[in-house]
C-alpha cells in the first residue's frame, strides 16, 4: 500500500480564488499513519517515539507534522514522507509488537488559517473552537462533517488543521470556500 495518494482536493485548490486561498490549504504532502492497542505505549517508549501525555493532546513534530493520541492506547503520526521521525516509526512498526496493531488512515488534511479561520469555523461548527486550546484533538462536526479539528499556534497565527475522511473532502472544502467568501 502507498503512504502518499493523489488529494480529492487538488483541483479544487488549484481553482480557487486567492481569497479562498488565503484561508484554506490541503497539506496532500504529508503522510499518515496510526497505531492502536494496549501495547501501543510500551511500544513508543520503547522505539523513543515522541508519545503525548494525555489523551486528545498532539505534539509537533518535524516540518508540520504532528503525533496525536487519540485514546488509551492510540497513536496517529502525521508527517512529511521524508521526515526522520517517519522512517523511524516505519521501523519500528517492521518489528512484530504484541498489542500493537497499525491502524490505516483514510483521511484527508485540511488547514484552515488566517484572521478569517475562526469566523469560518464559528458558521460551520457549534464547537466554539477558537477558545479551545493549542496542541488537543477534537473530534467534532464541520459542515455537518465528522472530523478532527487540531488547533494550532496561539492568537496571532492561529490555524486549524481538519482531518476528515477522504470521500467527504471534496464537499468539506466546497463548504468552507464558500463560507469564505462571506466571513
Amino acid at each position: 500500500m502507498s503512504d502518499t495518494r493523489t488529494s480529492p482536493l487538488h483541483a479544487l485548490a488549484a481553482a480557487a480564488p486567492e481569497r479562498v486561498r488565503e484561508l484554506l490549504s490541503q497539506r496532500g504532502a504529508l503522510v499518515k499513519r496510526g497505531v492502536k492497542g494496549p501495547g501501543v505505549v510500551a511500544w513508543a517508549q520503547r522505539h523513543h517515539l515522541p508519545l503525548p501525555v494525555a489523551r486528545y493532546a498532539v505534539l509537533a513534530v518535524g516540518d508540520h507534522g504532528v503525533v496525536a493520541r487519540t485514546g488509551a492506547g492510540e497513536l496517529i503520526l502525521e508527517c512529511a514522507p521524508r521526515d526522520a521521525l517517519w522512517e523511524r516509526w516505519q521501523a519500528a512498526l517492521a518489528e512484530p509488537a504484541a498489542g500493537v496493531y497499525e491502524v490505516p488512515q483514510q483521511s484527508v488534511t485540511v488547514e484552515l488559517r488566517g484572521a478569517r479561520a475562526p469566523r469560518v469555523l464559528a458558521l460551520s461548527c457549534a464547537v466554539n473552537l477558537a477558545d479551545e486550546p493549542a496542541a488537543t484533538i477534537l473530534y467534532t462536526r464541520v459542515a455537518g462533517v465528522s472530523c478532527a479539528v487540531l488547533p494550532r499556534g496561539g492568537d496571532e497565527a492561529r490555524s486549524y488543521r481538519l482531518w476528515v475522511d477522504y470521500s467527504l473532502a471534496p464537499y468539506l472544502w466546497t463548504t468552507l470556500a464558500e463560507l469564505a467568501g462571506h466571513a
